[in-house]
């Protein structure tokens, strides 16, 4: 049947980056000019882009370089390929030395500081030596393709959380306004209840339901530096009154009913007051000289006063991060953290049991701190590197050290089970930290500057039913008010596990077929009755399918692989002019070619969309019949080579939806190697948290009611995961951990799945929680290694480099519940060095009834009602024992 050509456009965009903390890093610092030696601080900022990826130990390598990657930098042999590096030191071993415990004797209570102890051992650091600027071939695909022994980079596990399966939909809430404009200079906020109290050289008070400001507090020639709500006997008071700390040392209570101050402590400090604290009924304030007051319950009320007499204690000077865990202060100072046990009874002696455990170098100076109010045990510690460190308070320890990002944690909240982790560019996360790795749940942009400050109030939910989270910047002096509960999220969650409810489902087929064709052109599949039958066995394998998608690798030959970072930034442009004519030249002949055979099958199809990038082109076709369901379709293409800047390495994307299904299909080529594995994770993330442009019109054909109803993850279709049905293939280049002749033994015996236990992309899978492909499947293989054959012929590399057999050309999908696979094979072709791999899959395509998923919405709707009057109740009773317990 003929085939229609409709949009056809090819597009060559550059990489896109996502505004992002933990999925695409920045740059690495440029580096210094030939001849000078980096200074400390860039040699630091190297370091902290280096994530945990470092050469093992055995490597041995004697000039590691840290290589310019699109979302980390990586260190690799002096060979690396298809990236262009700059040269850091060897790194040295990894040594800590154990820093001194101080103890401050003075007529106060004695406050013994827990003397640190290292964290866990990390990474190693770098030597201080030169650096400078050099090119590496980046097309010198071989340069290492054999397995040698202890090079294994898989062997080096990240230590990143989970965000495959991330919503990135702000948690609005429903009942309250989004942000509130302050319209003035805040140094301070907290919130109890309904009311937030904002504060500098003025206090006002706004309304958590209205987003209005109630009223001032005035306070001549006080300026605020700190604020803390005062506790209330009669739980439905609180909030009622706030004490606010100065910069020059006073203490002032205010009635936020009658809005003036009604408590005046003159000097109670020295310094300006940088925190006031709550535990039970007492207040605690602490000064920049590290003073620390207690202030008990007054035998009248039993409620702390101004007027009483404190009890105070002294820590560290200038410890601005603090938090109260149980009737412990937890300070943290620089890269040291310190436990004390104030008390406002005299007979009340500080109680210290072991030194606690420092945070190490590496893991940077401390910028925040936070608890969950579901696991009292832990205490968390934010840093300025990107990492949260985590101590046990029964252990007195320090247990663990995760990388979040390589930006700066500004501020934490827990929030019921979950921890909320603010970062510099102003993106939140929330992670669930019970589970191993950590998974990201949600991240999306918060403010457009760093987010100074994260704050929670856990009485509303019991005082107002709702949990709201409040985020402030600076750099506009906005405060936006979450939705802490995640509502919609959980709504969200309900309507997924009824969807048979209001969606009836359909079954279309999918061809994908996937080849590094190695630069042959479509004329060399008549060199042998094989591959002259290729396409036509190919599209045998199904039965009529609704979509056929090919993905090819290495269409053109790159340059002989013979371009050097040279000759790419200095390229003559009638060179460039005429490869660029043989590139079209040959994405067109296989058009027509691919073309050509579709059109000899019994129905008639429509040319979706094909794209190109150097060597990797992709083409989609529809059945004729299927085309009026198909809308939203675009593409985009990721430059995954030389760190972003080159698409010798990369991939194309290909999304459209049917009926009210998003469809997403990738075909790339990761970083080639046997020692390259990080590399190709590195690519791997960068492609699948690329952006996609959305259609400038909307839909390309058909239409649709919400994009609720066709993306996933709260998404809007702009990246890969956003799509309810994923594809991914191409030529990954992941290799076998062992050496030719035992592979070669075990293809002979028909070994497969025992030589599928040393593959390096299975081992990713299950040792890898950080691998971007765990969320996806991959049918069982049963097929011989499809790279690399000698060309023309069924056997493997005889060549001089003899390199080991692998699976490189692979296809993963993703889709809970709604794909199904049913075919998985190579194929014989002898015209390039790899095999073609196929895949058939029976997709689930759905359509909404608008009406029935309205009735499941209000049903949705009622059930977490019943869950927050469930979870009301538990809160009243949690904030109970654990705030006014004696």
């Amino acid at each position: 049947m003929p085939i229609h050509t409709g949009l056809a456009a090819v597009a060559n965009n550059e990489r896109r980056y996502v505004d992002s903390d933990t999925r695409l890093a920045p740059q690495p610092p440029p580096p210094p000019p030939r001849g000078r030696s980096q200074s400390p601080g860039e040699k630091a900022d190297i370091q902290r882009l280096a994530y945990n990826q470092v050469p093992p130990a055995s490597a041995n390598l004697k000039s590691p370089q840290l290589i310019r990657q699109s979302t980390a930098p990586v260190y690799a042999n002096q060979q690396h390929s298809d990236y262009f590096a700059f040269q850091v030191p060897a790194a040295s071993e990894s040594t800590y030395s154990i820093s001194s415990g101080q103890t401050f004797t003075n007529s106060q209570p004695n406050l013994l500081l827990r003397s640190p102890l290292p964290a866990p051992g990390q990474r190693t650091s770098l030597d201080d030596d030169s650096s400078e600027f050099t090119y590496i071939n980046q097309l010198d695909d071989d340069s290492d393709d054999n397995y040698i022994p202890g090079t294994d980079e898989g062997e080096k596990l990240t230590e990143y959380p989970d965000s495959s399966r991330a919503n990135r939909r702000p948690p609005y809430s429903r009942s309250v306004p989004r942000e509130i404009p302050l319209r003035y200079d805040v140094k301070v906020f907290s919130v109890s209840g309904e009311y937030i109290v904002t504060s500098s050289t003025i206090t006002k008070v706004w309304s958590v339901k209205t987003g209005l400001c109630l009223g001032l507090v005035l306070h001549q020639d006080f300026k605020v530096t700190s604020v803390g709500f005062k506790p209330s006997r009669d739980v439905d008071r609180e909030g009622l009154f706030i004490w606010l700390g100065t910069k020059e040392g006073a203490l002032l209570e205010a009635d936020l009913k009658k809005f003036r101050v009604v408590n005046r402590r003159i000097g109670a400090h020295n310094t300006p007051v940088k925190g006031i604290y709550r535990c039970g009924y007492e207040m605690w304030t602490l000064d920049e000289d590290g003073r620390l007051q207690i202030w008990g319950p007054d035998h009248t009320d039993g409620l702390p006063s101004l007027l009483g007499t404190p009890r105070t204690h002294r820590v560290q000077a200038g410890s601005h991060v603090a938090v109260v865990v149980g009737k412990q202060f937890w300070v943290g100072r620089g890269r040291q953290v310190n436990v004390f046990q104030p008390s406002a009874l005299a007979e009340t002696q500080f109680a210290v049991s072991r030194p606690m455990s420092a945070i190490s170098d590496n893991a940077g100076d401390i910028t925040c701190a936070t608890t969950l109010p579901t696991d009292p045990d832990r205490v968390y510690f934010g840093h300025d590197t990107g990492r949260v460190s985590i101590y046990s308070r029964s252990k007195l320890s320090c247990v663990d050290v995760i990388s979040l990002s390589i930006n700066k944690v500004t501020s934490m909240a827990g929030v019921g089970r979950y921890l909320w982790v603010a970062f510099r560019t102003g993106v939140i996360y929330v992670y669930d930290t019970s589970q191993q790795p950590w998974v990201v749940l949600k991240d999306w942009k918060g403010h457009d500057g760093p987010i100074t400050e994260l704050v929670v109030d856990r009485t509303s939910i019991f005082k107002m039913g709702m949990l709201p989270v409040l985020s402030m910047t600076t750099a506009d002096n906005t405060m936006n008010i979450w939705d802490g509960l995640m509502t919609d999220d959980w709504i969200d969650r309900d309507l997924q596990s009824h969807e048979e409810e209001f969606c009836t489902f359909r079954s279309v087929q999918a061809l994908i077929c996937t080849w590094n064709i190695g630069a042959s052109k479509p004329t060399d599949l008549q060199n042998d009755q094989d591959s002259a039958k290729f396409l036509k066995r190919l599209l045998a394998t199904a039965n009529d399918p609704e979509i056929i998608v090919f993905g090819f690798q290495e269409l053109v030959e790159l340059d002989n692989k013979t371009v050097t970072a040279k000759s790419i930034f200095k390229k003559k442009k009638h060179k460039e002019a005429n490869a660029q004519q043989h590139m079209s030249h040959q994405y067109q002949a296989w058009q027509d070619r691919l073309s050509l055979a579709v059109s000899k099958l019994p129905s008639s199809y429509f040319l979706l969309r094909s794209e190109n990038l150097i060597g990797l082109y992709s083409c989609i076709f529809v059945k004729d019949s299927e085309y009026k369901h198909v809308g939203n379709l675009s593409s985009s293409t990721v430059k995954t080579g030389l760190g972003g800047l080159h698409g010798n390495k990369g991939a194309i994307v290909l999304r459209f939806s049917i009926d009210h299904s998003s469809l997403c299909f990738v075909n790339c080529h990761l970083a080639a190697g046997q020692s390259h594995i990080i590399a190709r994770n590195n690519d791997l993330a960068a492609i699948l948290e690329s952006k996609i442009p959305l259609p400038r019109s909307g839909l390309a054909t058909g239409s649709i009611e919400s994009a609720d109803d066709i993306f996933v993850s709260g998404g809007d279709g702009s990246m890969v995961l956003d799509h309810e049905i994923c594809f991914v293939s191409g030529d990954m280049n992941f290799r076998i951990n062992l050496q030719r002749q035992p592979v070669m033994k075990m293809i002979e015996r028909r070994e497969i799945d025992k030589l599928l236990e040393f593959d390096q992309l299975i081992t990713q899978l299950k040792r890898n929680p950080g691998f971007r492909l765990r969320p996806f499947n991959e049918c069982p293989i049963t097929f011989n290694p499809t790279y690399k054959y000698d060309v023309g012929t069924d056997i493997y590399d005889t060549s001089e480099k003899k390199r080991t057999p692998a699976w490189c050309d692979r296809i993963y999908f993703r889709g809970p519940g709604r794909i199904e696979a049913t075919d998985y094979r190579d194929h014989i072709v002898r015209v390039s060095d790899h095999r073609p791999v196929s895949g058939v899959y029976a997709i689930n395509i759905k359509t909404v009834d608008q009406d029935l998923k309205h009735k499941a919405v209000k049903r949705a709707i009622h059930g977490w009602q019943e869950y927050m009057n469930e979870s009301i109740e538990r809160a009243r009773l949690h904030f109970l024992e654990n705030e006014f317990s004696s």
